[in-house]
Protein backbone atom coordinates (compact mmCIF):
# COMPACT_ATOMS: atom_id res chain seq x y z
CA UNK A 1 0.00 0.00 0.00
CA UNK A 2 1.62 3.24 -1.13
CA UNK A 3 0.65 6.84 -0.51
CA UNK A 4 -0.05 7.47 -4.19
CA UNK A 5 -2.78 4.79 -4.23
CA UNK A 6 -4.28 6.29 -1.08
CA UNK A 7 -4.29 9.76 -2.65
CA UNK A 8 -5.96 8.39 -5.80
CA UNK A 9 -8.58 6.70 -3.63
CA UNK A 10 -9.33 9.98 -1.84
CA UNK A 11 -9.73 11.93 -5.07
CA UNK A 12 -12.17 9.36 -6.48
CA UNK A 13 -14.09 9.33 -3.20
CA UNK A 14 -14.24 13.13 -3.29
CA UNK A 15 -15.46 13.51 -6.91
CA UNK A 16 -17.35 10.18 -7.11
CA UNK A 17 -16.27 10.09 -10.72
CA UNK A 18 -13.10 8.60 -12.21
CA UNK A 19 -13.09 11.00 -15.18
CA UNK A 20 -13.19 14.10 -12.95
CA UNK A 21 -10.64 12.64 -10.54
CA UNK A 22 -8.29 11.82 -13.42
CA UNK A 23 -8.49 15.40 -14.70
CA UNK A 24 -7.62 16.80 -11.27
CA UNK A 25 -4.69 14.42 -10.88
CA UNK A 26 -3.45 14.75 -14.47
CA UNK A 27 -3.38 10.97 -14.94
CA UNK A 28 -5.30 8.61 -17.16
CA UNK A 29 -8.53 6.89 -16.08
CA UNK A 30 -6.90 3.51 -16.63
CA UNK A 31 -4.10 4.47 -14.21
CA UNK A 32 -6.65 5.36 -11.54
CA UNK A 33 -8.63 2.19 -12.11
CA UNK A 34 -5.48 0.06 -11.90
CA UNK A 35 -4.41 1.60 -8.57
CA UNK A 36 -7.87 1.22 -7.04
CA UNK A 37 -8.12 -2.43 -8.12
CA UNK A 38 -4.67 -3.11 -6.60
CA UNK A 39 -5.75 -1.39 -3.37
CA UNK A 40 -8.97 -3.42 -3.15
CA UNK A 41 -7.06 -6.64 -3.78
CA UNK A 42 -4.56 -5.76 -1.05
CA UNK A 43 -7.29 -4.94 1.48
CA UNK A 44 -9.52 -7.82 0.37
CA UNK A 45 -12.61 -5.60 0.30
CA UNK A 46 -14.61 -3.67 -2.27
CA UNK A 47 -14.24 0.08 -1.78
CA UNK A 48 -16.57 1.43 -4.49
CA UNK A 49 -19.92 0.53 -6.00
CA UNK A 50 -19.64 1.35 -9.69
CA UNK A 51 -22.31 2.28 -12.22
CA UNK A 52 -22.21 4.07 -15.54
CA UNK A 53 -22.17 7.63 -14.23
CA UNK A 54 -21.61 7.56 -10.47
CA UNK A 55 -19.24 5.83 -8.07
CA UNK A 56 -20.32 5.42 -4.48
CA UNK A 57 -18.35 4.31 -1.47
CA UNK A 58 -19.21 0.95 0.06
CA UNK A 59 -19.46 0.71 3.84
CA UNK A 60 -15.90 -0.59 3.85
CA UNK A 61 -14.92 2.31 1.59
CA UNK A 62 -16.50 4.84 3.96
CA UNK A 63 -14.60 3.37 6.92
CA UNK A 64 -11.37 3.33 4.94
CA UNK A 65 -11.89 6.93 3.78
CA UNK A 66 -12.34 8.11 7.37
CA UNK A 67 -9.37 6.25 8.84
CA UNK A 68 -6.93 6.77 5.97
CA UNK A 69 -7.18 10.58 5.97
CA UNK A 70 -4.99 10.99 9.04
CA UNK A 71 -2.56 8.39 7.68
CA UNK A 72 -2.16 10.30 4.41
CA UNK A 73 -1.58 13.56 6.27
CA UNK A 74 0.99 11.87 8.48
CA UNK A 75 2.81 10.28 5.55
CA UNK A 76 2.86 13.56 3.62
CA UNK A 77 4.44 15.21 6.68
CA UNK A 78 6.96 12.39 7.01
CA UNK A 79 7.91 12.65 3.32
CA UNK A 80 8.20 16.43 3.56
CA UNK A 81 10.42 16.15 6.66
CA UNK A 82 12.63 13.50 5.07
CA UNK A 83 13.09 15.55 1.90
CA UNK A 84 13.71 18.69 3.95
CA UNK A 85 16.36 16.91 6.02
CA UNK A 86 18.00 15.56 2.87
CA UNK A 87 18.28 19.12 1.53
CA UNK A 88 19.64 20.41 4.85
CA UNK A 89 16.51 22.43 5.64
CA UNK A 90 15.72 20.71 8.95
CA UNK A 91 17.39 18.79 11.75
CA UNK A 92 19.66 19.65 14.68
CA UNK A 93 22.76 21.79 14.14
CA UNK A 94 25.23 21.79 17.03
CA UNK A 95 27.63 24.73 17.18
CA UNK A 96 30.33 25.53 19.73
CA UNK A 97 32.62 28.51 20.30
CA UNK A 98 34.25 30.51 23.10
CA UNK A 99 31.48 32.57 24.66
CA UNK A 100 33.05 35.90 23.70
CA UNK A 101 32.84 35.06 19.97
CA UNK A 102 29.06 34.69 19.83
CA UNK A 103 28.65 38.05 18.08
CA UNK A 104 30.32 36.73 14.91
CA UNK A 105 27.49 34.31 14.16
CA UNK A 106 24.65 36.51 15.38
CA UNK A 107 23.46 37.64 11.93
CA UNK A 108 24.11 34.35 10.05
CA UNK A 109 22.19 32.41 12.72
CA UNK A 110 19.32 34.89 12.54
CA UNK A 111 19.29 34.43 8.77
CA UNK A 112 19.25 30.64 8.88
CA UNK A 113 16.53 30.63 11.58
CA UNK A 114 14.29 32.82 9.44
CA UNK A 115 14.95 30.89 6.25
CA UNK A 116 14.71 27.38 7.75
CA UNK A 117 12.42 27.41 10.82
CA UNK A 118 12.56 23.60 11.09
CA UNK A 119 16.26 23.69 11.97
CA UNK A 120 16.95 23.39 15.69
CA UNK A 121 20.09 25.28 16.71
CA UNK A 122 22.08 24.13 19.74
CA UNK A 123 24.78 26.67 20.69
CA UNK A 124 27.23 25.86 23.50
CA UNK A 125 30.43 27.45 24.77
CA UNK A 126 33.73 25.60 24.94
CA UNK A 127 37.35 26.42 25.75
CA UNK A 128 38.94 27.57 22.51
CA UNK A 129 41.80 25.06 22.59
CA UNK A 130 39.47 22.10 23.19
CA UNK A 131 37.11 22.90 20.30
CA UNK A 132 39.14 21.01 17.64
CA UNK A 133 38.90 17.83 19.73
CA UNK A 134 35.16 18.38 20.22
CA UNK A 135 34.74 18.56 16.44
CA UNK A 136 37.06 15.57 15.94
CA UNK A 137 34.89 13.45 18.28
CA UNK A 138 31.62 14.58 16.65
CA UNK A 139 30.30 16.42 19.70
CA UNK A 140 29.45 19.35 17.42
CA UNK A 141 28.91 19.93 13.72
CA UNK A 142 30.71 23.29 13.61
CA UNK A 143 33.09 25.10 15.92
CA UNK A 144 34.66 28.57 16.07
CA UNK A 145 38.13 29.03 17.52
CA UNK A 146 41.47 30.76 16.95
CA UNK A 147 43.68 29.61 14.11
CA UNK A 148 46.69 28.83 16.30
CA UNK A 149 44.60 26.34 18.30
CA UNK A 150 43.54 24.37 15.23
CA UNK A 151 46.79 23.77 13.37
CA UNK A 152 47.54 20.26 14.63
CA UNK A 153 44.22 18.56 13.94
CA UNK A 154 43.91 16.06 11.10
CA UNK A 155 40.64 15.46 9.25
CA UNK A 156 39.23 18.86 10.15
CA UNK A 157 38.68 21.60 7.60
CA UNK A 158 39.23 25.22 8.61
CA UNK A 159 37.72 28.37 7.08
CA UNK A 160 38.88 31.85 8.19
CA UNK A 161 35.79 33.98 8.84
CA UNK A 162 37.05 36.92 10.93
CA UNK A 163 40.10 38.40 12.62
CA UNK A 164 40.78 39.01 16.29
CA UNK A 165 43.02 41.61 17.88
CA UNK A 166 44.72 41.10 21.22
CA UNK A 167 44.87 43.75 23.92
CA UNK A 168 46.68 44.35 27.15
CA UNK A 169 44.52 44.00 30.23
CA UNK A 170 45.90 45.74 33.32
CA UNK A 171 44.65 46.61 36.79
CA UNK A 172 42.73 49.88 36.45
CA UNK A 173 44.78 51.58 39.18
CA UNK A 174 47.78 51.77 36.85
CA UNK A 175 45.92 53.99 34.39
CA UNK A 176 45.77 57.52 35.78
CA UNK A 177 43.35 60.19 34.46
CA UNK A 178 42.59 58.15 31.34
CA UNK A 179 46.18 58.70 30.25
CA UNK A 180 46.99 56.96 27.01
CA UNK A 181 49.41 54.17 27.78
CA UNK A 182 52.04 52.92 25.35
CA UNK A 183 54.41 50.01 25.62
CA UNK A 184 57.02 52.42 26.99
CA UNK A 185 54.61 53.26 29.83
CA UNK A 186 54.40 49.57 30.78
CA UNK A 187 57.74 49.63 32.62
CA UNK A 188 56.28 50.00 36.10
CA UNK A 189 53.66 47.30 35.54
CA UNK A 190 56.16 44.83 34.07
CA UNK A 191 58.53 45.34 36.99
CA UNK A 192 55.87 45.07 39.68
CA UNK A 193 53.51 42.39 38.38
CA UNK A 194 53.81 39.04 36.64
CA UNK A 195 52.39 38.41 33.20
CA UNK A 196 49.63 35.86 33.68
CA UNK A 197 48.37 33.80 30.74
CA UNK A 198 45.84 31.00 30.30
CA UNK A 199 47.51 27.59 30.19
CA UNK A 200 46.52 26.92 26.59
CA UNK A 201 48.13 27.03 23.20
CA UNK A 202 49.91 30.37 22.90
CA UNK A 203 49.53 32.56 19.80
CA UNK A 204 52.66 32.73 17.64
CA UNK A 205 53.28 36.39 18.41
CA UNK A 206 53.62 35.80 22.19
CA UNK A 207 57.39 35.23 22.21
CA UNK A 208 57.92 38.42 20.25
CA UNK A 209 55.76 40.36 22.71
CA UNK A 210 57.71 39.01 25.67
CA UNK A 211 60.88 40.23 23.99
CA UNK A 212 59.32 43.67 23.51
CA UNK A 213 58.32 43.80 27.20
CA UNK A 214 61.85 42.89 28.20
CA UNK A 215 63.26 45.65 26.04
CA UNK A 216 60.94 48.38 27.35
CA UNK A 217 61.18 47.32 31.00
CA UNK A 218 64.92 46.70 30.90
CA UNK A 219 64.30 43.28 32.46
CA UNK A 220 66.32 40.15 31.80
CA UNK A 221 63.23 37.97 32.03
CA UNK A 222 59.51 38.51 32.19
CA UNK A 223 58.00 36.73 35.14
CA UNK A 224 55.18 34.64 33.70
CA UNK A 225 52.46 32.68 35.47
CA UNK A 226 49.75 30.41 34.08
CA UNK A 227 46.17 29.85 35.18
CA UNK A 228 43.49 27.53 33.80
CA UNK A 229 41.30 29.91 31.75
CA UNK A 230 41.14 33.43 30.33
CA UNK A 231 38.34 34.12 32.82
CA UNK A 232 40.81 33.35 35.61
CA UNK A 233 43.28 35.76 34.00
CA UNK A 234 40.67 38.54 34.13
CA UNK A 235 39.87 37.69 37.75
CA UNK A 236 43.53 37.85 38.79
CA UNK A 237 44.00 41.13 36.93
CA UNK A 238 40.87 42.56 38.60
CA UNK A 239 42.47 41.75 41.95
CA UNK A 240 45.59 43.67 40.94
CA UNK A 241 47.77 40.57 40.92
CA UNK A 242 48.94 40.61 37.30
CA UNK A 243 48.64 41.98 33.79
CA UNK A 244 47.94 39.95 30.67
CA UNK A 245 47.34 39.80 26.93
CA UNK A 246 43.88 38.61 25.95
CA UNK A 247 41.63 38.66 22.88
CA UNK A 248 40.08 42.11 22.55
CA UNK A 249 36.60 40.55 22.34
CA UNK A 250 36.85 39.82 26.07
CA UNK A 251 36.45 43.54 26.69
CA UNK A 252 32.84 43.26 25.45
CA UNK A 253 31.87 40.91 28.26
CA UNK A 254 33.86 42.81 30.92
CA UNK A 255 33.02 46.40 29.96
CA UNK A 256 31.36 46.94 33.35
CA UNK A 257 34.39 45.72 35.28
CA UNK A 258 35.87 48.91 36.77
CA UNK A 259 38.89 47.07 38.20
CA UNK A 260 40.51 46.32 34.83
CA UNK A 261 41.39 48.32 31.75
CA UNK A 262 41.75 46.92 28.24
CA UNK A 263 44.36 48.67 26.14
CA UNK A 264 44.50 48.17 22.41
CA UNK A 265 48.07 49.09 21.61
CA UNK A 266 48.97 49.37 17.92
CA UNK A 267 52.57 48.56 18.84
CA UNK A 268 51.54 45.06 19.85
CA UNK A 269 50.81 44.02 16.24
CA UNK A 270 49.00 41.08 17.77
CA UNK A 271 46.31 39.53 15.61
CA UNK A 272 45.03 36.12 14.57
CA UNK A 273 42.28 34.58 12.45
CA UNK A 274 39.04 33.25 13.85
CA UNK A 275 38.29 30.05 11.98
CA UNK A 276 35.24 27.87 11.49
CA UNK A 277 36.00 24.16 11.92
CA UNK A 278 34.07 21.16 10.67
CA UNK A 279 34.76 17.51 10.01
CA UNK A 280 34.54 16.97 6.27
CA UNK A 281 34.13 13.19 6.58
CA UNK A 282 30.82 13.67 8.45
CA UNK A 283 29.56 16.67 6.48
CA UNK A 284 25.75 16.62 6.25
CA UNK A 285 23.54 18.70 3.97
CA UNK A 286 22.45 20.71 7.00
CA UNK A 287 26.03 21.50 8.04
CA UNK A 288 27.01 22.22 4.43
CA UNK A 289 24.12 24.69 4.06
CA UNK A 290 25.13 26.46 7.26
CA UNK A 291 28.78 26.68 6.22
CA UNK A 292 27.74 28.13 2.85
CA UNK A 293 25.57 30.78 4.52
CA UNK A 294 28.36 31.78 6.91
CA UNK A 295 30.95 31.91 4.11
CA UNK A 296 28.70 34.05 1.92
CA UNK A 297 27.88 36.35 4.81
CA UNK A 298 31.27 36.77 6.45
CA UNK A 299 33.98 36.07 3.89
Amino acid sequence: MDIKSLQYFHYIAKYRNITNAAKQLYVSQSTLSRHIMALENELGVKLFERNNKQIDLTEAGKAFYKDSSSFINHMETVIKNVQSADKGHSGILRITMPSQLYYILSKPLSLISGRYPDIRLVIESYLFDEIPNAIQHDLYNVGLTYDFAAQTQEGIDSIPIATEDFSLVIPARFLVDNHHMSLADMTEIVKKLPLTLPAHVEPPFMKKLLSVFQEHAGARIIKTCYVNTTESVIMNTSLGLCYSIVPTSWSNSHYANKDVTFLHLPELQAQCDIVMLYKKANLTSLTDNFITIVKNFLT
